[in-house]
């Protein structure tokens, strides 16, 4: 079975934690692990290097981190470690934007546990994107063919079923996909001097 490898960025400033952590992550499925030890360099290594994982370790010397766990995790899975005492309070504030909250006392299991949860959020938030991709052109191509068919009505004088077989014929015969021929028909009469 092949493993995926994915990309992770510690952010902590706790050189000990932070080297237990690397330690942890075997190589054959986390890498490349990029440590910064504040907020800052976080939001301009993502913008540099997108990754797959975040792990923070709060408090930054910038800011806490939740701010910085909220707006990374609109990109990539995001476990927050915080203090016990703070646990509960944080995971209630950062639960809708999926964020896990471990506390700064855990074991090596739990950690363990917390990589492959993040890792398969990557893949689930992966499969979720290209479904999201493909339904928003679906409904452009609706919205275009919607709108070709109407011009068709409106400055031809068709049916909507003869516009809807004009399409289908032109496609056939041009060799064309469908929208390719709905793209020319909205661009050719839109244009025309009315």
């Amino acid at each position: 079975m092949h493993l995926i490898q994915r990309s992770v960025m510690i952010v902590s400033n706790n050189g000990k934690l932070t080297n237990y952590m690397k330690a942890e992550m075997p190589h054959e499925r986390f890498y490349p692990v990029y440590v910064v030890t504040n907020a800052a360099q976080a939001r301009q290594t993502e913008l540099r290097t997108p990754v797959d994982i975040v792990i923070i370790n709060t408090p930054l010397s910038d800011e806490f981190g939740t701010k910085l766990a909220e707006d990374l995790s609109r990109e990539c899975a995001v476990a927050l470690i915080v203090s016990p005492e703070l646990t509960e309070r944080v995971t209630n504030k950062l639960e809708p934007y999926g964020v896990v909250t471990l506390p700064s006392k855990f074991y090596k299991t739990v950690f363990s546990q917390t990589l492959t949860l993040l890792a398969s959020s990557v893949t689930k938030m992966s499969v979720l994107r290209k479904e999201s991709e493909t339904l928003k052109s679906k409904l452009r191509e609706i919205k275009a063919m919607t709108k070709a068919k109407a011009l068709l009505i409106s400055e031809k004088g068709m049916t909507e079923e003869q516009a809807h077989r004009y399409i289908e014929k032109l496609a056939m015969d041009t060799s064309r996909k469908k929208i390719e021929v709905v793209r020319s028909i909205i661009e050719d009469l839109s244009n025309e001097d009315i």
